[in-house]
């Protein structure tokens, strides 16, 4: 068995002997794919040589498509870098835009920790607190925005019946608080006056 692998025959025969009674298996396989080949009907020179040719241009056509795209967007890159950093607001925006958030948050928590469990002797006090926080929220906004962007920001068309809603809401829940002094009301707009914000 050992001889098989190494290819040696026995001490008895010659080395012409071996190479005739024992060939190898990488030569075996090597005779049995050149008769396949050859009943199929098709070299495997050309067959091999073809489909790689065909492959390799196909890859370098793939390969070539995509570095034009790449480098298009690199070269327009310095533009594009230009516009999207003219959109990000200011180191003094964004502190006027936390300030304000941050005060708006503070009114809105004040308004419903200690003003709305006494909203039914006092509905002026919640309305107002609810209110201003709602003011400072929007204004946070205008803060970060800036006034121009945002007023057409809330005008668009899709926007205007929101920002008509909340405005509305926030001077109905003003007056049916301050100087109507109705708790039903107040608790009606003060929840519109959440929903179109």
């Amino acid at each position: 068995m050992q001889s098989w692998f190494t290819g040696s025959g026995g001490a008895a025969q010659s080395s012409g002997d071996v190479e005739q009674t024992s060939p190898s298996l990488l030569a075996d396989w090597n005779s049995y794919a050149a008769s396949r080949d050859s009943e199929d009907g098709i070299g495997s020179s050309t067959s091999l040589g073809f489909d790689l040719e065909a492959a390799v241009r196909s890859a370098n056509d793939k390969v070539s498509g995509t570095f034009n795209v790449v480098s298009k967007g690199v070269r327009d890159l310095p533009g594009n870098l230009q516009t999207a950093t003219s959109s990000v607001p200011s180191g003094k925006a964004l502190m006027y835009f936390g300030l304000f958030l941050a005060t708006g948050v503070f009114f809105v928590f004040i308004a419903f920790t200690m003003f709305l469990p006494v909203m039914v002797l006092m509905p002026q006090k919640f309305a107002i607190c609810f209110t201003l926080g709602c003011i400072f929220i929007i204004g946070s906004f205008f803060a970060l925005k800036g006034p121009k962007n945002q007023l057409a920001h809330m005008s668009s068309k899709e926007r205007l019946p929101f920002t008509l809603g909340f405005i509305g809401s926030m001077v109905g829940t003003i007056y049916v608080s301050m100087v109507l002094h109705s708790y039903i009301l107040s608790v009606f707009f003060s929840v519109l006056q959440r929903c179109m914000l």
